[in-house]
């Protein structure tokens, strides 16, 4: 709690200069202040867990096209703190924020820098693969993990998954009105910890990389968003990192994140349909896939409810999991409550989930 204090003292602090610099003609920093809680219950085992994350984002001009990039994380796992496991042992975590406890994890920290009107970014630095990958509108409704990194990439490369970072040099170029690509090249393992983060040692660590070409509508007909990716490293496992080694092995995976438009009422209304692939051979996370049913709109104005079932073949097993999830935001608040049923091949489970998020 103190920890999460002093970062929300550190936001205010960085949010000031937006206030003291009001010339239009240059331009001004930017910050947010995002706040998530969650409520896990495992009915099947009595089980609870309260989770928090406390997130500030901070650009700063630099000059012509330049911006420096920080973001801070902090987080609080209620069980975790208490030396305890999570509210269920599967596989793949259900919850996107159900993570280890972290009292200030450094997830962007560079400079970007954009060119060919603003239709090419360059950035280096620390970065987290979160901000980049994964996070397609439609997606990011559901509360499961698989909202984020998908289990081919986390379960696989110990890269830069909240609250760990790692110095990448990441490049965007938005080729056309629709098409796009990303491409980011990280140090192979990632890190919270401060003494770390700002090391590039590939001969120690590996190297681990990612990249995606997307196309996406205009938003207005039935062409929906469509990204193909791949990712390849050459560094340690997460299992290999677990037993406190350093053995580096080379791994690859494939993915496909497509959202497709279903249909479009007069009213705003929208029926969403979401499909995930990914394949990683000879890995411990081998094949993972995904389909989802999103409509907006359906009882309030820009509400969500969504269902999402997800099946993952690993080396000690194989999960399934369902989600359920309604969203309704009024302004900087956001209610989601959100039922989660997983089957694994060792134990089924069932969880109930409240999840409320603040952003300023």
């Amino acid at each position: 709690m103190r920890h999460n204090l002093l970062l929300t003292a550190l936001a205010v602090l960085l949010a000031l200069p937006i206030s003291a610099q009001t010339d239009n003609q240059h331009p001004t920093p930017t910050s947010s202040i995002t706040y998530t809680t969650e409520g896990l219950w495992n009915t099947t085992t009595g089980i609870a867990n309260w989770v928090n994350l406390l997130s500030v984002d901070y650009d700063f001009p630099l000059w012509q096209d330049g911006c420096f990039n920080l973001e801070l994380l902090a987080i609080n796992n209620l069980r975790q703190a208490q030396g305890k496991s999570g509210v269920a042992d599967n596989l793949h975590l259900f919850s996107a924020i159900e993570d280890s406890p972290s009292t200030l994890a450094l997830m962007t920290f560079g400079i970007g820098q954009r060119f060919a009107d603003d239709n090419l970014l360059l950035f280096v630095g620390i970065r987290n693969l979160n901000k980049d990958y994964f996070t397609s509108p439609w997606n990011s409704v559901f509360t499961s993990a698989m909202s984020a990194l998908f289990p081919t990439v986390a379960t696989n490369f110990a890269v830069a998954d909240p609250p760990l970072a790692a110095m990448s040099l990441h490049a965007e170029w938005r080729i056309s009105n629709h098409w796009s690509a990303k491409l980011s090249i990280y140090d192979g393992v990632a890190s919270e910890l401060w003494s770390e983060l700002f090391r590039l040692n590939i001969r120690r660590d590996g190297v681990f990389m990612i990249g995606d070409i997307g196309y996406s509508g205009d938003g207005e007909g039935y062409v929906g968003t469509y990204n193909l990716g791949a990712s390849y490293g050459y560094a340690p496992s997460v299992a290999e990192m677990a037993r406190a080694g350093r053995e580096k092995s080379s791994r690859a995976s494939v993915w496909l994140l497509a959202e497709q438009p279903i249909y479009r009422w007069h009213n705003g209304r929208q029926l969403e349909l979401i499909a995930h692939g990914a394949w990683a051979p000879q890995s411990d996370c081998d094949l993972y896939g995904a389909a989802a049913l999103v409509c907006r709109s359906l009882f309030a104005k820009d509400d969500y409810l969504g269902f999402l079932v997800s099946r993952g073949l690993y080396t000690g097993g194989y999960e399934t999991q369902m989600e359920v999830t309604y969203s309704y935001g009024w302004r900087f608040l956001k209610l989601q409550p959100a039922l989660h049923r997983v089957f694994t091949s060792r134990r089924d489970y069932t969880v109930a989930m409240m999840k409320v998020v603040v952003e300023i």
